[in-house]
């Protein structure tokens, strides 16, 4: 009787009804629109939510899966989501202003300036995660609310702020639809290991750029005593103890990112058991204090000392007139190891700074900086405790004076052991090298030991004819003072200047300016023989002229 009543239910419910859910692979459902901030509205019903993409090429039932903030979770209900289909995650009470949407009794509340949002399957097992952070508005007044976040290109789906852009749709965004950005990227850069940081004497941490296969992480650590991954970073358990005062360093290999890309890293990267800092063995390096239009202030630290030291715990401040310490913002969360001789600049904005300055160096987001006047101001280093580390009290009259202006130009530090607070031992950074240094080593030094003084040519012949051979004539200097402003022209052999290359610019200690062969008004001077004229002055009256002799050779 059993086995004819089953008989029945088989030819009734076809087997498949019985089959099991299929098992998600990673990256099969993705978090593709994101509305943190929905006021002021700009069209769009005034709630948050995320959209979920299948991009599978199986339906997934959504029930018992979890999305995750930094601080909440809430469970999904069951729901199919059909092969390259939407849904919409919203409260409740904004259900019915969306389509196709499935809510939860409560909502995640995203923060506007960033969060990290992962979601899991049912077993628990990792399918996407997005850190979304404001910066993706690139800077857009969209940022201020009423505009989603939007992913371009699904093929990439841990490829950050590459990725996501935002809405252009007329509404503000396109829940439950394509969005209104989609299309093709680029391949984005591949993840690099930024750093690595030391917990105590046992215990690292890996920080890379983008999130990592944790397999794969696994695989190329396994020599260390055990290793664990979350995202972009990898916690590892070393097999002895570091030992204070000694430089390590970590090479990895075979570590792959969420596309199964390797990733390449060219060098080992440093680290050392952290000690704690010392007054003036970390040191205030450069500020500006007066950015462009569109780029924030920047302060930068340079570890002067012998010694590895932990950022955690620091503050920058200010003061009051009075000379208590107002405006105390915390440097790093968590461990950030500097080591001997890095630079370390912080700006609330590093697109925008990036955008306006060289970024070759250590950069640091940081959520805000102590207020940085453009006439005076003081900028502190201290420790949680409240002893002072650095502390500069800062002009706009230590610019160098003939300067048309110094908007835009950062104050560097001349020379490492100097006193920070004599006006002597600042300088404004050089032109040649973009007014400002965030991260890397000053335009303007006193080095020391340097016994060399004056310009040289790369070569004595040069054929600008793009053939990618000797196409310019590249003048480079080294000058063991700051602080020299240049003129240099090119005379033909009938000493007519023909090309003004430097008109009284300030120079870093080293730098090179090029001569492409053409005239000041754009065109080609003849083949022949030509001289490059220097004249240099600082404001100390020492006052040096050469001539360097150059051909410009014909086209064969």
């Amino acid at each position: 009787m059993q086995a004819i009543v089953c008989t029945l239910l088989l030819a009734v419910f076809p087997a498949y009804y019985f089959m099991p859910d299929p098992i998600p692979a990673r990256y099969d459902v993705l978090i593709h629109e994101i509305l943190a901030d929905p006021s002021p509205t700009v069209g769009l019903p005034e709630y948050e939510f995320i959209e979920l993409k299948n991009v599978s090429a199986v339906a997934v039932n959504l029930g018992g899966w979890v999305l995750r903030d930094s601080s909440q979770a809430i469970t999904l209900p069951a729901f199919i989501l059909q092969p390259d289909s939407l849904v919409v995650i919203c409260s409740r009470t904004a259900l019915p202003f969306f389509s196709p949407a499935i809510a939860t009794g409560s909502f995640l509340s995203l923060g506007n300036e960033g969060e990290r949002l992962s979601l899991y399957d049912k077993s628990g097992r990792l399918i996407h995660t997005v850190d979304y952070h404001k910066d993706w508005y690139a800077g857009s007044i969209k940022e201020n609310g009423g505009w989603s976040l939007e992913m371009t290109d699904t093929r990439w789906p841990c490829a950050g702020s590459e990725n996501w852009k935002a809405s252009t749709a007329a509404l503000g965004g396109t829940p439950g639809k394509n969005n209104a950005v989609a299309g093709t990227i680029k391949e984005p850069p591949l993840p690099e290991l930024l750093r690595v940081t030391v917990t105590d004497p046992l215990h690292l941490q890996l920080h890379f750029s983008g999130i990592i296969d944790s397999l794969s992480a696994v695989r190329a650590l396994d020599h260390f005593k055990s290793i664990a991954v979350h995202y972009n970073i990898v916690s590892v358990e070393l097999n002895a103890p570091l030992e204070k005062g000694q430089i390590y360093s970590l090479q990895t290999n075979r570590i792959t990112d969420c596309n199964n890309r390797e990733i390449s890293q060219p060098a080992p990267v440093a680290y050392a058991l952290p000690e704690k800092a010392d007054s003036f063995g970390l040191i205030i390096n450069e500020v500006l204090f007066d950015p462009p239009a569109g780029t924030a202030d920047f302060a930068e630290i340079y570890n002067r000392s012998n010694k590895a030291i932990d950022l955690q715990n620091l503050y920058f401040a200010s003061l009051h007139p009075d000379g208590a310490i107002k405006q105390p913002v915390l440097l790093v969360k968590g461990p950030f190891l500097l080591l001997p001789g890095e630079f370390l600049a912080f700006s609330t904005d590093l697109p925008a700074l990036c955008r306006s300055y060289s970024c070759k160096g250590k950069l640091q987001a940081i959520p805000a900086l102590p207020t940085l006047p453009d006439d005076e101001g003081t900028l502190l280093l201290m420790e949680g405790d409240g002893g002072i580390i650095d502390i500069l009290h800062y002009k706009r009259t230590w610019h160098l004076s003939i300067l048309p202006g110094t908007k835009g130009i950062s104050l560097e530090r001349v020379q490492a052991d100097g006193h920070t607070q004599d006006p002597g031992n600042w300088h404004s950074a050089a032109a040649t090298a973009g007014f400002a240094t965030p991260g890397y080593v000053n335009s303007q030094q006193m080095v020391a030991g340097s016994a060399v003084e004056g310009f040289r040519l790369v070569s004595g012949v040069f054929s600008p004819n793009n053939d990618g051979y000797q196409d310019i004539a590249q003048l480079q200097w080294e000058l063991p003072l700051p602080g020299y402003v240049a003129e240099v022209m090119a005379f033909d052999a009938e000493g007519r200047a023909v090309r003004h290359l430097a008109r009284n610019q300030l120079l870093g200690n080293r730098g090179n300016i090029n001569w492409d062969g053409l005239s000041d008004t754009g065109e080609v001077v003849r083949p022949g023989i030509y001289v490059i004229f220097v004249r240099i002055f600082n404001m100390q009256g020492r006052i040096n002229t050469l001539k360097l002799p150059l051909v410009l050779a014909g086209t064969p």
